[in-house]
Formats: structure tokens, sequence, C-alpha cells
């Protein structure tokens, strides 16, 4: 594969030398690299935001934390990443990101730690191919770029991570004492809802059947629509005509398994969370509900003694992440930051971004409401860990 011809142009018009690289797998950004061997603290990545009706490709380290609250103090609250943005470089892909203001048509800005590397690997303007530069001739390439500071590196940002792990955080964050101070306060944690509560004392009644359970779920309709269309899924494969609850839970999905996914639904929607972003709540649902089936079809896979109840598996993967949602819940407008910081920074651990934010993650704060709702046991440590 050869590079495009505007790329070409201008390294040799600068006489610089490089290397080639091209994926074969080509699946994304960081797998790329991982396939390539390239160290992240030599590869630039490209994001373009939108303020003020301006768009601009901020290029940094790959490993590094993207700061949204550096940029708010550049260029006011009014950003936004545009993830659709199309390059319109002759012979480039579209989704192409190429760190090189004398071919861009929008205003570059480099974090300063980008410039200080020795060799810097970019895109090349094909999907899955980058380019190997010198870090002095990759400085040259963006003399004209304006500089500012708005990133945390990947070593600054696991300093602060550990020490959230130890000690009180010392960083400059949204004031990590008050949040674990009102988490730990019962009068601010929601009450458990009554359904939920229905449903955890049939988890002890050994004289509870699909007919006591069919009785609580058809209180709520949504609920009710929930397990029938669960039981029609074609992943179940059940001929039969389905026409009531208790026909659902008792010849297809089980007392076991809707007492928990009843359970599960039941208290999330007992939270006022943001639907959109990487961790809003149409994300949450889609990824629980994904571990859930996977964790249980992974127990079903444990033979003897050591396996344990497949319907409590199938509850911890539902609600791990369940801190997510209860920081939405008490916490909107931090909660609404630490999207934006996951949706600029995929390659960072949501718990790392919220020690950043908020000293403070969600799985601390999930493990908290579970105690405190008297949850199992086993539950509470799947969330915790």
């Amino acid at each position: 594969m050869s590079l495009p011809e505007v790329i070409e142009a201008l390294l040799e018009s600068n006489g610089i030398q490089y290397e080639l690289l091209e994926s074969e797998q080509c699946s994304s950004f960081y797998e790329d690299a991982k396939q390539l061997k390239i160290p992240l603290h030599e590869l630039v990545r490209g994001i373009v935001i939108e303020s003020l009706g301006q768009k601009r490709m901020l290029i940094l380290r790959a490993e590094d934390l993207l700061d949204f609250a550096s940029l708010n103090t550049i260029y006011g609250n009014s950003i936004n990443i545009v993830a659709n943005y199309q390059t319109l470089i002759v012979g480039c892909e579209a989704e192409s990101r190429i760190p090189v203001p004398a071919i861009q048509n929008i205003e570059i800005v480099a974090d300063k730690a980008v410039l200080n590397s020795d060799v810097i690997y970019i895109d090349a303007g094909i999907k899955g191919s980058y380019l190997r530069l010198s870090g002095e001739d990759f400085r040259g390439l963006n003399e004209s770029a304006t500089l500012g500071e708005f990133s945390c590196s990947a070593e600054k940002l696991q300093s602060i991570v550990r020490n959230d792990e130890s000690e009180t955080s010392n960083l400059k964050s949204i004031t990590p004492l008050r949040i674990q101070q009102r988490v730990q306060e019962t009068l601010d944690l929601p009450a458990m809802p009554v359904i939920a509560q229905e449903v955890m004392r049939l988890r002890v009644d050994p004289k509870a059947g699909a007919s006591e359970l069919s009785k609580i779920v058809s209180q709520d309709p949504s609920l009710s629509a929930q397990v029938i269309s669960w039981a029609n899924s074609p992943y179940y494969g059940y001929q039969g005509k389905i026409n009531s609850i208790e026909t659902a839970i008792s010849r297809v999905l089980g007392f076991d398994l809707v007492l928990n996914l009843v359970l599960g639904i039941s208290v999330g929607k007992s939270l006022y969370v943001p639907t959109d972003g990487p961790i809003g709540l149409q994300a949450y649902w889609r990824q629980s509900v994904y571990c859930a089936t996977l964790s249980e079809k992974l127990c079903s896979f444990i033979s003897g003694k050591n396996r344990p109840q497949r319907g409590l598996v199938y509850l911890s993967g539902l609600l791990h992440n369940f801190g997510q949602l209860l920081l939405g819940h008490l916490f909107p407008p931090q909660f609404y930051l630490i999207n934006s910081y996951v949706a600029m920074n995929p390659h960072i651990p949501v718990v790392d971004i919220e020690r950043y934010l908020l000293g403070i993650s969600h799985v601390e704060v999930g493990a908290l409401l579970m105690e405190s709702w008297n949850m199992p046991s086993e539950l509470t440590e799947a969330v915790r860990f």
C-alpha cells in the first residue's frame, strides 16, 4: 500500500524520512497499535472538537487522558466532540486524523507533551496505516500548530488512582470528601423499591414458586412486558404459546432467572439517570444484560460443589456496574462530566476517570448501596470488585 500523494509529496518536499506500518486486521486505533507494537506514548491521536461554531483538531499522546476541564479554561464550556467529522484531504480516508497543519483545513492544537518524543507515529491517511517519523521532523511539520496543555499523563493518572485507593486524594478534584460523605449517609441513598423488597422476600422463601413471582411481576406493566419479551426470544427457542407471566416463568425462563432479572431491573428503575452517553442508561443496560447472560453461561460450565447459584451469578452480572446509576442519580452534573471524559478517552478505564474527577468510583458507591439494601454478600463483592 502506498501513501496518499498529498502526504508523500509533503514529506519529500521537506526531506523527511519515514517508515510506513500497515495493520493486517485494521480493527481499531488501539488494536492497530497493539498489533504493530507501537508504544502508546509515541502514538498521536487526534480528536475534533467544536466550540462556538469553530472546529479544531486536538492532538495528544494516545496513552494520555484528554482533560476536559483544561479545555474549558481555553475555549469555554461550549465544547462538543465532532465524532463524525470527515477529512477532506484527497486520497485519504474520511475518518483519518492526520496531525499536520499544512494539509488540514482546520486549526490543529497540539498538546505540549506530544512534541517531546524522539519518535512519533501518526495516522497515515489510510485505515490501519501509520507513519513513523523522528520527533524533530514531527515538530517541524507542526511549527504552525497552536500549542496548549490539556492532557494528564498516564503516569500521573495512575499515581492519582493509586493514592485515591489508599489515602484521601490530594487531587484538585470535585470535592471527593464531600461526595464520599454524602454517599455514606444513608438518608441520601435511595430506598429499595417496593417490588424489589417483595422479590427479596421470595428469595428466602423455600415454598415460593412461579405463581407467587408472577403476582409480583404483574404489578408492573413494563416488567411484565419485558419478561414476556424474554420468554419469546429466539435465544430460548420455546415453540409453544406464552399467554401469561406464570407460563413464561414455569415453562421457559425458570423461577431463579426471572426472580433475579426482575430484581435487577426494578432496583435500576428507582434511579433517575441520563439516557445518552457512553455510560448513560441505554449503554448501561445493554452492557449489563450482555454481562449477565455471559456470566450465567460461563457458570454452567463449572461443575461440582464450586459452582455458585446461577441466578446469583446472573444478578451479579446485571448489577456489577450499578454504582454508575447511583452516581448519575446523586450527582447529575458530575455524571455528565464523566460521560464527556469517557467519550474523549475511550482507552482509559472508567473507574480511573471517576477517581480522577471525583476521588471515588462507581464500584465503591455501588457496594455501599448494596450493603445499605442488605443484598447478598456475594453480590456486594461482585459490585465492589
